[in-house]
């Protein structure tokens, strides 16, 4: 039987079995599990792994949460998803554990790999056991179908209000996970977040989780406050930049405001190439502050205030002196 047959012929489905951890699992998720702790994996194991992952394959285009460039996204209980790759081939499915020991600082991270099978297929940890998350900006499906104005509308009044209300705290759990992968290195490989993409960011309550994989860089310290900016605010979706228009530019400013501060408080990089630079000007248009001026201020009191507290309330103080309306000459105040 071909795996395109297996993907989305069969209608059966895997019966779900009840756990004690408050997770609903189901026995491959269960078998997951038993694989990943026991260390030595035993052929009777890998068979028992192999086994399930034949049969529940047959019925996994009933539980598909998302589809990407490089494949698609199934679950396979409250734990664990299954990530397939676009051009998955029929062949022997070896299980291989990944030690994930380097990445398991970073708290809001759903993209490490926890067990693969020949490369084709990857376990991930589920980043919503209820299956209820939002993507950063405007999904590639929903982007495809709308017109330029419909992306920017939705932008405007639907995801960027969401987002400019999260608590500062939502912010700094990912800029810590920044300033954490930036510590970390294999040789001289460093890590970074693909931020060119937004959907690679997710909404699951007030917590915002990071998915796909991490990118590879000789780069030190790739992780900057650019990046979080680029996600954020200058992009909608991976080809389209976000509009900054009068009417929704005092939600911006106050998104803005929160991600400058997260970025000072785990002391990301501003930058780290040409594109950044134009992410901050970008994001700071139309404002009273031009981002040369903004990036030499920050720097400056990264110096001047080594206390970590007394440096985040003079940024913001700067941040509410500075970041105003560019308009305002022409329309009055917005505040």
């Amino acid at each position: 039987m071909e795996i395109n047959n297996r993907l989305y012929l069969n209608q059966n489905k895997t019966p779900i079995v009840p756990s004690f951890c408050g997770y609903n699992r189901t026995k491959l998720g269960l078998e997951i599990d038993k694989f990943i702790s026991s260390g030595t994996h035993s052929d009777e194991n890998s068979k028992n792994l192999v086994l399930l992952l034949t049969k529940t394959l047959k019925g996994l285009h009933h539980k598909k949460l998302g589809e990407g460039f490089r494949g698609a996204v199934y679950k396979i209980d409250d734990k664990y998803v299954l990530k397939v790759n676009r051009h998955l081939r029929e062949d022997d499915y070896i299980p291989n554990a990944i030690n994930n020991d380097l990445f398991s600082g970073l708290k809001s991270y759903y993209g490490s790999t926890l067990l693969t099978f020949n490369n084709y297929m990857k376990v991930l940890k589920n980043v919503s056991s209820s299956g209820k998350h939002i993507p950063v900006g405007i999904t590639s499906k929903e982007s495809s179908g709308m017109l330029l104005s419909e992306k920017n509308d939705f932008w405007s009044k639907k995801y960027l209000p969401l987002f400019a209300s999260l608590p500062q705290k939502s912010y700094d759990k990912i800029a810590k996970d920044f300033a954490t992968l930036n510590k970390i290195n294999f040789g001289n490989n460093y890590f970074e977040f693909d931020t060119k993409n937004p959907n690679n960011f997710v909404l699951t309550g007030k917590s915002i989780r990071i998915v796909d994989d991490l990118d590879k860089t000789l780069k030190e310290a790739p992780n900057c406050t650019a990046g979080l900016l680029r996600v954020f605010l200058e992009k909608m979706d991976l080809d389209s930049v976000a509009p900054m228009d009068k009417n929704n530019q005092e939600m911006r400013h106050t998104l803005l405001k929160k991600i400058v501060l997260a970025g000072e408080k785990f002391e990301l990089p501003h930058v780290r190439n040409l594109i950044d630079f134009k992410t901050w000007q970008y994001v700071l248009d139309d404002t009273c502050c031009e981002y040369s001026y903004l990036l030499e201020q920050l720097s400056k009191y990264r110096e001047l205030y080594p206390d970590i507290n007394t440096r985040l309330q003079n940024v913001q103080h700067l941040l509410d002196s500075k970041i105003t309306s560019g308009y305002n000459n022409f329309y009055g105040s917005v505040y």
